[in-house]
């Protein structure tokens, strides 16, 4: 490798013989396991020089080279003729053995294929050769051909080959070969529901392939650890195991395994529910397999790229591509792919209310499951026939069937089955009048689901993963308020907890957890950390220049913006992909120390004596509220329509933004405007306040909406004595739990504050503020309120940068940010406030550690959310939150710029005296509505977390 070239080392040693190829043939076999890219070059080498030899069989065995080096890149196709023409030659000059270790791996590449028959075909001719005179060799040809049965899942067929392979090497001692063999008996294992000999098998041949520096064949192992583990249900533990395992992968140049790890990444992604990161995953890996020429496993993907079609809503595109991949199974007489195909279908089947063709469909797989003893497999084909029976009405088929899937997996991992079928028979008993059976069943999936939770460390897979079990914890909700006593109530209150903003309850856990002592990122962790910042830099240099090309007006040039645009969209995901790596990689929370949900008497400790909380809840169509105080709680259900209040909240939106049709307008038909958000803001309270206000005791209320209800200013409905800012101080918070985590993060910040308090009696200001046209009155805005506190720092024009914004944040007590906001309902963490020379989204917070007291996003929309499953509320706010403020005043609607300014100097005044935040927002609101009326004005605001 050293030579300065091919014909340079040819004449340092003349008339090379073909044993000298056949070594490094060896040496290339050697190579493909460890280091693709060094195999790569030797290969080039081989090459070179076999094409200044005359000599056939030295040629051969370059071909056999080339050959070895495509088939592990996953190129099968083009390896196979190079392996039969050396083998052909090799056989023609009696180099029996010679020809027969090619035929050996060639017959793992014709099983890659799907040529199965050919393969076992070569491998017997092969056997008449070792048998006599290699048994490691021997041993590597009966681990190829187990892997032809295990590919026809012929299990135990495949075993039986694997156990000769042992017996095989046994008597020549090959460690790395017995890691080989134990490496695909794992694969059957886990196949039969074995995962724990699966496990301990994989352990074992990743320490072997490292000792002896075969490190693709111990990434292999390692990616099947990872599926072990995503099959127990520990999701983050699965992503983060197959993201730096294919990093290796990668960099070792292993094609086709990259493209492996993809596709069962995009499994994980498809189990948690985020149906495009896993379509694209999956869409990946298919079009690489495709490339390759692999059907078996292009086939594969294609079955998770339609099932994520499916969570989307593609029916028929899921329908189309699982009859294609099961047509490809079912010519290579794969039956247990086949029967999961089958399964898949039926499960699409259902959801079109297909119910018949899912019921034959499901009995189908059953049938080949059961005969191959495929438990888990099996169980999920009798549920979905179980979910047939179940909506013909067949409610004893349906018990029957879903009560032996259940029995069928006892003391197995199959999680998601076991919760479904627990699920389905709390309906069925529901459905027959038996509550107490229904509700211990639903407790039992509640359990089941709230461990898988436990797996996840992703933010936003908390949420997806939630959009498929909501109902679970409805029905559980609804079943413990129908039973009767306290005792019912304060479970129902612990599953709506349960059941919201979990995920940001964990991102404030993680700050208190971590605000004493900072937690030490490892390296992974730290080079995703400074590929995403990268990222959201590259992000900001396109957004910035896709807006400076918008402004030309006519000399705007088109192939430029587009281009531009393209590049925006690139970074937004690949910022997206890499925060939830992030996130797998950082994971401050492990897979068994999960927050718990707050019960009733820790909400009614966390309460003060005056203060009210009104957690709101939505099951079916129906709305209901918990009313609790530090002495009591009431729970009133059903008085609101979850259906009729939504259109409610769409119409006043409707009226609120005509305000943006701009000044003349909101003057000329203030009467009007004024008459129909009386009309909404009436509405509205008698729906959802009215029935509830007899439990309601004191003037502080707290507000945890539900749903849609996170976009209703409560603080503005109206009655007959006024709006209720006139009657009560309003907060809101996400649920009780964050509220709760946002009184103990105001704890530290006041401990952190204490010093510069101590100085001056007032803490400090950092005001940052970017005037636009249509904003003029920022700039006045940020100097009034420096002007309440000494020593504030202000950063407006050019200097209200991200930099200097990160540099004084962490000191401030008080944390004003006045600036465009722009909510983006598409991707709703790159929500963004405009800053002098970036956008400050959720993302571009990750590093800011903050002590404030409160912070006040000053801008339109900072107070919209995206609401997803669980109740998660993804936006702007979210970052703050998780940055470590336990109090975040923000907007729910565009502002205007004068009245935004006159309600922010209110509220500081009140607070440079010692107010309470709560207090100082309606004193503000207050005075706004007595100078503006219209709640346009002086309703936007809203208090989030703690009100203190």
């Amino acid at each position: 490798m050293e030579a300065e070239s091919a014909e340079v080392f040819l004449r340092s040693r003349p008339g090379l013989s073909w044993r000298v190829f056949a070594s490094l043939k060896v040496e290339v076999d050697r190579l493909v396991h460890s280091d693709l890219n060094a195999a790569s070059h030797l290969v080039d080498r081989v090459e070179q020089l076999a094409g200044l030899s005359d000599d056939r069989v030295s040629r051969s065995f370059s071909k056999s080279c080339r050959a070895r080096f495509l088939h592990l890149l996953g190129r099968h196709a083009e390896a196979n003729p190079l392996y039969e023409e050396a083998v052909n030659l090799l056989r023609s000059v009696k180099l029996m053995t010679e020809a027969a270790i090619i035929q050996k791996q060639r017959v793992d590449a014709l099983t890659h294929v799907g040529r199965y028959a050919e393969a076992l075909r070569v491998a017997r001719s092969a056997r008449r050769v070792f048998a006599r005179t290699d048994p490691v060799q021997l041993a590597q040809l009966e681990t190829n051909v187990g892997n032809i049965y295990y590919m026809l899942d012929r299990y135990n067929k495949a075993l039986e080959h694997y156990e000769l392979a042992r017996k095989a090497i046994q008597a020549g001692g090959d460690s790395r070969m017995l890691a080989l063999i134990d490496l695909n008996r794992a694969n059957v294992f886990t196949e039969l529901d074995r995962p724990d000999e699966a496990s301990a098998l994989l352990a074992g041949a990743a320490r072997s392939f490292d000792r002896a520096r075969q490190f693709v064949l111990a990434e292999q192992a390692r990616y099947h650890i990872a599926y072990l583990e995503f099959l127990r249900g520990h999701y983050n533990t699965g992503l983060r195991g197959y993201y730096a395992t294919r990093d290796r992968l990668a960099a070792l140049g292993s094609v086709h395994l990259v493209a492996w790890c993809d596709l069962e990444i995009g499994e994980i992604l498809l189990a948690l529910n985020a149906f495009d990161d896993a379509l694209q995953n999956a869409s990946s890996a298919q079009a690489r397999f495709k490339e390759l020429e692999m059907p078996y496993e292009a086939a594969r993907a294609q079955m998770v790229s339609a099932l994520a079609a499916a969570g989307i809503g593609r029916f028929e595109q899921a329908r189309s591509d699982l009859t294609e991949a099961r047509a490809v199974f079912a010519s290579n007489k794969n039956r247990t792919f086949t029967a999961t195909a089958e399964c898949y279908l039926a499960e699409v089947a259902i959801r079109l209310g297909d119910v018949g063709e899912a019921s034959t469909l499901a009995e189908r797989a059953l049938r080949t499951f059961a005969r191959q003893k495929l438990f888990t497999k099996a169980a999920n084909a009798r549920l979905l026939t179980a979910l047939a029976a179940f909506q013909t009405g067949q409610l004893a088929i349906a018990d029957r069937r879903a009560k032996a899937a259940l029995r069928s997996i006892e003391g197995r991992l199959a999680p998601a089955v076991a919760y479904a079928c627990h699920h389905l028979i709390g309906k069925i008993a529901r459905d027959k009048g038996n509550n107490r059976a229904a509700l211990a069943s639903f407790r039992r999936a509640v359990e089941i689901v709230e461990r898988m939770r436990g797996g996840i460390a992703a933010d936003e897979f908390k949420a997806t993963f939630l959009g498929d079990k909501m109902e679970v914890y409805e029905d559980a909700i609804r079943a413990c308020l129908d039973q009767s006593g306290n005792t019912p109530i304060e479970e129902a209150f612990r599953l709506v907890e349960s059941a919201k903003s979990r995920g940001l309850a964990d991102l404030l856990a993680s700050y208190l957890r971590e605000a004493p002592q900072p937690r030490t990122a490892r390296r992974d962790e730290r080079d995703t950390r400074a590929m995403l910042l990268k990222l959201i830099e590259e992000l900001n240099w396109h957004s910035s220049h896709a807006n400076l090309e918008d402004q030309k007006d006519g000399q705007r040039r088109a192939v430029v913006a587009e281009r531009h645009s393209r590049d925006v969209a690139r970074c937004e995901r690949q910022i997206g992909q890499l925060f939830h790596r992030l996130e797998a990689q950082g994971s401050y929370v492990n897979d068994i120390e999960r927050l718990r949900a707050v019960t009733v008497s820790e909400l009614q400790d966390t309460l003060e004596q005056d203060e009210t909380a009104v957690e709101y809840f939505t099951t079916l169509d129906e709305i209901s509220a918990f009313v609790v105080t530090r002495g009591s709680i009431d729970v009133v259900r059903a008085f609101a329509s979850r259906r009729e209040i939504e259109q409610t909240i769409a119409a006043l939106k409707f009226q609120i933004e005509k305000f943006n049709y701009g000044p003349s307008y909101a003057d000329d038909h203030f009467e009007q405007l004024n008459q129909a958000a009386t009309q909404y803001l009436g509405s509205l309270y008698r729906r959802l306040l009215a029935p509830i206000e007899k439990f309601v005791r004191d003037h502080r209320l707290i507000v945890i909406p539900h749903g849609a209800l996170h976009y209703v200013p409560f603080h503005a409905l109206l009655n007959r004595r006024g709006y209720l800012i006139d009657q009560f101080e309003i907060s809101y918070s996400p649920s009780a739990t964050v509220l709760k985590l946002c009184r103990e993060m105001a704890r530290q910040s006041e401990i952190s504050n204490l010093k510069s308090r101590n100085s001056n009696g007032r803490g400090k200001l950092v005001a940052l503020g970017l005037a636009q046209p249509d904003t003029p009155e920022v700039t006045g805005e940020i100097k009034a309120l420096a002007a309440l506190f000494p020593n504030a720092v202000k950063l407006t024009g050019n200097r209200a940068t991200r930099e200097n914004l990160m540099r004084a944040a962490p000191k401030a007590t008080y944390l004003h940010l006045a600036s465009h906001g722009y909510f983006r309902r598409d991707n709703p963490m790159l929500s963004f406030l405009r800053l002098a020379d970036s956008n400050l989204n959720f993302y571009s917070l990750l590093d800011l550690k903050l002590n404030a007291e409160m912070v006040t996003l000053s801008a339109c929309h900072t107070g919209v959310n995206k609401v997803f499953p669980g109740d998660e509320l993804h936006g702007l706010m979210r970052g703050f939150l998780h940055a470590g403020s336990p109090s975040l005043v923000a907007s729910l609607w565009a502002t205007s710029d004068a009245s935004t300014a006159e309600l922010m100097k209110h509220m500081y005044s009140q607070i440079s005296t010692g107010a309470s935040k709560r207090s100082a927002l309606r004193a503000a609101q207050l005075a706004v509505k007595n100078e503006y009326g219209h709640p346009y004005y002086w309703a936007p605001f809203i208090l989030m977390g703690n009100p203190n």
